[in-house]
């Protein structure tokens, strides 16, 4: 290697807050559009949907005359291979992005964590990355589980006899509903700094776009392991900013 890769784990003990759909659209972004050479490791074990979510792509894209003009074109454009996803255990993760780290030049590789960090090999990943990016929604019961889920994280540090690699726990809010109340998100926020927790300014709303992939059967998407996220459908889905956050806050792409 000639750089140094960072490993940042996607994880959050609660379901259905969009970790699975944000490590590829973020993936996608940095990978296509800013030039960062990344990798997935997918350890939704044993069904890794985003390992079968590329083999969706890879058949919608073989089957369809527009996105393989896509495909062409974007080669023309930044002449970049699709990034690598490769299926693990949780037990396992940090081996598998070291691996993967070791076969070429990359800048950030994301682990994609099961849904609860009782999950065998969870907390040993967690410590072994560099940072964890946590979504979470400002519901009671998310939010009951993310804070747990942060102080336990927290406190298995501690405990821990040799110093951790994690440097620091991101959250940000997604899925945030136009009618969400302002001070109810207010009021977590400043739970969660009084905690210490480093809450990102960026904020995702709830919009379906995130949910879309490729299909033969229709053109739009925003979701795909092999295509950025159209221009046209970046305005107003806030992950241009999360993106820019995330670059400073890991001094991404700087030299």
């Amino acid at each position: 290697m000639s750089k140094e890769t960072l490993f940042v784990a996607i994880s959050n003990q609660k379901g259905g807050v969009g970790k699975s759909a944000l490590s590829v659209v973020l993936a996608s972004y940095f990978h296509f559009e800013k030039g960062l050479n990344v990798a997935i490791v997918d350890c939704d074990s044993p069904q890794h949907s985003l390992v079968r979510m590329r083999e969706r792509d890879k058949k919608a894209v073989s089957n369809s005359a527009y996105y393989r003009q896509l495909i062409k074109q974007q080669w023309n454009q930044v002449q970049k291979k699709a990034y690598p996803i490769v299926g693990s255990t949780a037990e396992k993760a940090r081996e598998a992005a070291d691996a993967i780290a070791a076969s070429g030049d990359y800048d950030l590789i994301f682990v994609d964590l099961p849904g609860t960090v009782e999950s065998t090999g969870v907390f040993r990943t967690i410590v072994n990355m560099d940072y964890v990016l946590t979504p979470t929604v400002p519901d009671l019961i998310v939010m009951q589980s993310t804070l747990s889920f942060a102080t336990t994280v927290l406190d298995h540090i501690k405990k821990m006899e040799n110093t951790p690699l994690l440097k620091d726990i991101f959250f940000f809010w997604n899925k945030l509903k136009k009618r969400t109340n302002v001070e109810i998100l207010r009021s977590y926020s400043e739970v969660m700094r009084e905690l210490h927790l480093t809450v990102l300014d960026s904020t995702l709303p709830d919009l379906c776009r995130y949910e879309k992939e490729i299909t033969h059967a229709k053109r739009a998407f925003f979701r795909c392991t092999l295509l950025p996220p159209p221009a046209r459908q970046l305005e107003g889905s806030g992950l241009v900013e999360l993106a820019e956050e995330l670059m400073v806050k890991l001094k991404l792409g700087q030299s």
